[in-house]
């Protein structure tokens, strides 16, 4: 089967699902493992033109999340046959997984991998449950304007031993102001704007008018980290949290 992965996290878990062999092109995200690079790439990501698909002559199209929705429809219209998935929450993560895995016919392997993503969940909440007590963080899924991380970057906080800003489980990350993440107070902050990996400065928020009002970033607790680890829904989610807890044991010691 000829696959098109027009998203990150699709491609990341075909890999991880030995299926990348059958990739015959992805979205100009998909940069992990390093050998997605050499896959042909598509411009874009959201706005992707149905003609540029034709040449490759896939069989499945895979498009996942919220900001994808509109160019399954497109693609749909255009006659190709689309998988569009739109997990919310870590378990919904482990259901997408699956559902590859039945569609590929390697359920054995997709089980494996939900499996790999659980036991290292739980390593690294093993170790966050030992901290003497929980921090709060605001992780910042984009910049301009502000907005919290939502979705399943709670979650992998709570796996963590952190508290994310207050969005509820499940929900779109949504639109904050100043005046909110100084109710909240974080302990430290986390810069993981979508699609930056690791290009992004302390700057974007310590340079941000009055947000130098904040506690964490007085006292130097912003932190920034490669997005990929928190923004795609796949598995290296438990990456992301283990570097949370890494910060959160720094900050504590």
């Amino acid at each position: 089967m000829l696959i098109a992965s027009l998203s990150p996290a699709i491609t990341e878990i075909l890999f991880a699902l030995e299926m990348q062999d059958d990739i015959v092109c992805t979205d100009q995200f998909s940069n992990f493992p390093e050998e997605a690079k050499d896959i042909p790439h598509v411009k874009d990501h959201v706005k992707i033109d149905p003609k540029e698909l034709y040449e490759y002559k896939a069989d499945l199209i895979f498009t996942a999340t919220v900001i994808q929705e509109r160019l399954a429809d497109k693609l749909r219209a255009s006659d190709f046959s689309v998988v569009h998935q739109d997990p919310r929450t870590i378990n919904a993560i482990y259901e997408m997984i699956r559902n590859v895995g039945v569609l590929l016919q390697v359920e054995a392997k997709a089980a494996a991998l939900v499996l790999q993503m659980q036991q290292g969940f739980n390593d690294t909440k093993k170790k966050s449950g030992l901290l003497p007590r929980r921090l709060k963080v605001y992780i910042e899924e984009w910049h301009n304007p502000p907005f919290a991380s939502g979705n399943w970057v709670p979650e992998v906080a709570r796996v963590a031993g952190v508290d994310q800003f207050p969005v509820p489980e499940g929900e779109l990350s949504p639109e904050v102001t100043l005046a909110q993440v100084q109710e909240w107070d974080p302990d430290f902050i986390v810069l993981s704007p979508c699609g930056a990996g690791v290009h992004t400065e302390k700057e974007l928020i310590t340079a941000r008018p009055d947000w130098d009002s904040l506690r964490a970033v007085q006292e130097d607790r912003v932190r920034v980290i490669d997005d990929s680890l928190l923004n795609r829904p796949g598995p290296r989610l438990t990456e992301g949290a283990q570097r949370l807890y890494g910060w959160a044991f720094e900050f504590l010691h």
